[in-house]
């Protein structure tokens, strides 16, 4: 499923009130396309309108503060973490790559980075979330443990049949 359908399938869900869900699936999808800023304003839209403001500062905090609800929810959020660089980045656990980020963004981050250097004298970093198959359509290679797997319910089931067949001419040889 591409990520356009996924967006659409969250939105329906929203508008008929699914919205923990929504935002799991918002989430995860920031996992898989970090890059995608929409994906996070999306959130944070979610969590403003459902009254979470500080996790709405969160996520729309590489979004340029053009309107007064995004500065006073990144506020907020900022000030619920002691305006913590370091903690901010272990938040949000930004996993893409940031070449690819808005400036602003870029800018944001780097900002995080430099505060949580001077604070803490460290900079969490996350590896990159990896889709196991990075093409949907490639098969999956079944491993050593797999085919040992088949190989036992494959054994199990005929040992079944097996004693099924003995039992039944057992029980024949009585009868007759």
């Amino acid at each position: 499923m591409n990520l356009q359908r996924k967006i659409e399938k969250i939105e329906q869900d929203i508008d008929v009130g699914i919205k923990f869900k929504s935002a799991n699936r918002l989430r995860n999808l920031i996992n898989q396309y970090p890059n995608e800023i929409f994906i996070w304003e999306r959130l944070a839209e979610l969590y403003y309108e459902s009254g979470f403001y500080d996790a709405a500062g969160k996520y729309w905090i590489f979004t340029p503060p053009t309107e007064d609800r995004i500065k006073k929810c990144v506020d907020i959020y900022l000030k619920s973490v002691n305006y913590s660089g370091t903690q901010v980045l272990r938040d949000i656990t930004f996993r893409g790559d940031k070449s690819k980020l808005p400036e602003y963004a870029k800018t944001k981050l780097l900002e995080l980075e430099a505060n949580s250097r001077l604070k803490s004298n460290h900079v969490p970093t996350f590896k990159p979330w990896k889709n196991e198959r990075k093409n949907p359509g490639e098969k999956h290679k079944p491993t050593f443990r797999d085919r040992l797997l088949i190989l036992g319910v494959v054994s199990v089931l005929l040992l079944i049949v097996f004693c099924l067949f003995v039992g039944f001419i057992t029980v024949v040889s009585w009868l007759f």
